[in-house]
């Protein structure tokens, strides 16, 4: 059988992610293809209500806005690979990896499921846009000490695993324009990515 496509969006808070996933995982369930959607947020907000020690240690680094633990990220997203992936569903990852050894970790996962050519698309938005975009939303956790933390970290750290993907053949990489509507974003990464 053959492995179906991965997708990887990746980009800072704000950029549109998030919902250009949501708009590429219905356009494929559209065509009967199944789909295994893991977003990286909303598995931390979930893990976030819950009452552990761990779970309540990572709610006051959230309340911060500060890079949760590697361990944790790669925990939630391998937990789920590992339960629901099968080379029959459709791969879409959004809002990971956030760090150049988490994206060595899951450049070994996806190796590991023989996973083809995986697809990244960077979503690309200037700091501002991205800052305007997350107060507008107005989520409790987009406050603007958090939302320039995130921000700060993801030139910090998510920048080296970007430049991982751009520097690696296993990857088809392409940069997004994320300045645009949410319109003309799906249109350029419907260009880019045809299946």
């Amino acid at each position: 059988m053959e492995t179906k496509k991965t997708i990887i969006f990746i980009g800072n808070s704000g950029c549109g992610k998030g919902t250009q996933a949501e708009i590429l995982e219905k356009r494929i369930k559209e065509k009967g293809e199944k789909v295994l959607h893991i977003e990286l947020g909303d598995e931390f907000r979930n893990f976030l209500s819950m009452t552990t020690d761990t779970s309540r240690k990572a709610l006051e680094i959230s309340q911060t806005g500060q890079l949760q633990p590697e361990f944790l990220a790669i925990h939630l997203w391998s937990k789920i690979l590992n339960l629901y992936y099968g080379k029959d569903k459709f791969l879409i990852l959004d809002g990971t990896p956030r760090t150049l050894r988490e994206a060595y970790i899951l450049d070994g996962a996806l190796k590991f499921y023989g996973v083809e050519n995986p697809i990244v698309l960077y979503i690309e938005t200037k700091r501002e846009t991205a800052k305007e975009r997350m107060l507008s939303r107005k989520r409790k956790d987009d406050t603007e000490e958090k939302i320039e933390n995130r921000l700060n970290w993801f030139g910090r750290d998510t920048e080296k695993a970007i430049d991982f993907f751009i520097n690696d053949s296993y990857y088809d990489f392409f940069k997004i324009n994320g300045e645009g509507s949410i319109e003309e974003i799906e249109k350029e990464i419907e260009e880019k990515i045809k299946f």
